[in-house]
Order: structure tokens, then C-alpha cells, then sequence
């Protein structure tokens, strides 16, 4: 399951940054998401534990085919989910790709409003390289 997340993550990554395989990188990204989907809506994984990862999955989706509506409510989702079933990393996770797509759009302010909110996620996890690596980037 936690394969089919990063690799999911992953191949929506490449996708809006490499010019080369695009497709491909989509396709993968897509099975990503539909066995998310499967495993959540289906009841085959715990909705608790993995809801808030579709949620993800989807908002990259959205994000890699240009719709930053959709994207940006599906993060909202995402962030809130992560947050009522306590999972604060992700949540922080959720945050900074948020803030990925506002920068990506041009939207500075709720970029950077997005990144502060992941920082503190991160730095209640106890992830102290990334709040580091946040503060060295804003």
C-alpha cells in the first residue's frame, strides 16, 4: 500500500517536471490512484489510515492536468482528514504540496501560508530536517 503512495507521488512529480514520458509518468501515477481508490471506497484498507492518501493522490492528479480547483480542494480534503485521524506528517505533507501547486500558479502568499502550516506539522512530528530544510528555502 505505502508502495503504490510514493510511487503515485512520484510519477505525478515527473510528470510536471519532465517534458520526456509524461505520459507514461501520468499512467503510473493513474494506477496509483485507482488501486487507492479500490482499497478506500471498497473497504478493502482502513479508510482511517488511508483516506486522506487518496485524497493526496487525487489532488496530484488534478495538479499534473492543470485543474487547481479541483487540486486545491482535494488537499483541503487531504488536510483535513489527515488532521481528524491524527496523522500530522501527512498532513504536513498535504500542506507542502499544497503550496507546491499555489507557487506553481503563481499564488506566493498562499504558497508560502501552506509551506508555514507544513513546517509546523513537521516540527510537531519531530521532523526537524524538514522544518531545516523549510527554513532554508523561505
Amino acid at each position: 500500500v505505502m508502495h503504490a503512495f510514493y510511487k503515485g507521488l512520484i510519477s505525478f512529480h515527473l510528470a510536471r517536471s519532465a517534458n520526456d514520458d509524461r505520459e507514461k509518468h501520468l499512467e503510473g501515477g493513474r494506477k496509483s490512484l485507482l488501486s487507492f481508490q479500490v482499497w478506500v471506497k471498497e473497504k478493502h484498507a482502513s479508510t482511517w489510515n488511508f483516506e486522506h492518501k487518496l485524497y493526496i493522490l487525487e489532488a496530484e492528479w488534478h495538479f499534473s492536468n492543470g485543474d487547481q480547483d479541483e487540486a486545491e480542494e482535494k488537499y483541503a480534503a487531504a488536510i483535513e482528514t489527515a488532521r481528524k485521524h491524527r496523522f500530522v506528517n501527512e498532513e504536513g505533507l498535504a500542506y507542502e504540496l499544497c503550496s507546491d501547486l499555489h507557487t506553481a500558479f503563481g499564488n506566493i502568499e498562499k504558497a508560502k501560508s501552506h509551506i508555514l502550516e507544513a513546517r509546523a506539522c513537521y516540527e510537531k512530528w519531530g521532523a526537524l530536517a524538514l522544518v531545516k530544510l523549510i527554513d532554508d528555502k523561505i
